[in-house]
């Protein structure tokens, strides 16, 4: 447990409120094995030092389309198509949740294996680019992951590692089958995100 002097070392985490921009997301509505683990594993995480996100906002952030104002109606819809003639090229992917990580003070999945994650955000930046080269997309360090708690206060990284490296001892992974990937407008709302479907890019082999 944090003593009381180290409780008062916490800063509140403040979080942004208003529209972020438009992404690629794989969302997990319909995954009632990854939704029932991610509730077992909120179980043990302290609620007075971390927000558990709802099961039904479970997302793996794949890219960034365009910041909130700066793409068109048009330019997404035209994203989309160029999209749906690559992904009609692609399987769908599976995906395997097994172990809990830091996420710079965040608690989430690793997901893995990170190539297929990778390979599919660059076929889908590589048709965002071809319709939108001025396109905001999104290079980051962090591996594939699925956030299942975020901090309420700052400098939680050590409290999150000694969490996940708790829980990963009974962890039992499972399998997740990816058959469609969605653009988003995204949303942050404090330490959480909502977001609402624009489009919806099946991966399916043309035959």
């Amino acid at each position: 447990m944090t003593s009381t002097t180290d409780d008062a070392r916490l800063h509140l985490r403040e979080g942004h409120t208003g529209p972020l921009g438009h992404y690629w997301f794989l969302t997990f509505e319909d995954a009632p094995e990854l939704h029932a683990l991610t509730k077992t594993c909120q179980q043990a995480i302290d609620p007075a030092f971390f927000d558990a996100t709802p099961v039904d906002g479970l997302h793996l952030t794949l890219d960034r389309i365009a910041n909130d104002g700066a793409s068109t109606p048009e330019q997404r819809a035209s994203i989309a198509e160029a999209a749906r003639l690559v992904c009609g090229e692609r399987a769908p992917v599976t995906l395997t949740f097994d172990q809990l990580s830091n996420l710079r003070g965040a608690v989430g999945f690793a997901v893995s294996p990170a190539e297929s994650v990778h390979s599919l955000r660059d076929t889908l930046r590589a048709a965002t680019l071809s319709v939108f080269p001025d396109a905001r997309v999104k290079d980051s360090s962090s591996p594939p992951h699925v956030t299942i708690a975020y901090p309420i206060f700052e400098e939680l990284q050590a409290r999150a590692a000694a969490t996940a490296e708790a829980m990963n001892a009974t962890i039992e992974g499972i399998d997740v089958a990816v058959s469609e990937v969605m653009m988003v407008a995204l949303e942050q709302r404090g330490r959480l995100y909502s977001w609402q479907v624009v489009e919806r890019v099946p991966l399916s082999i043309t035959n």
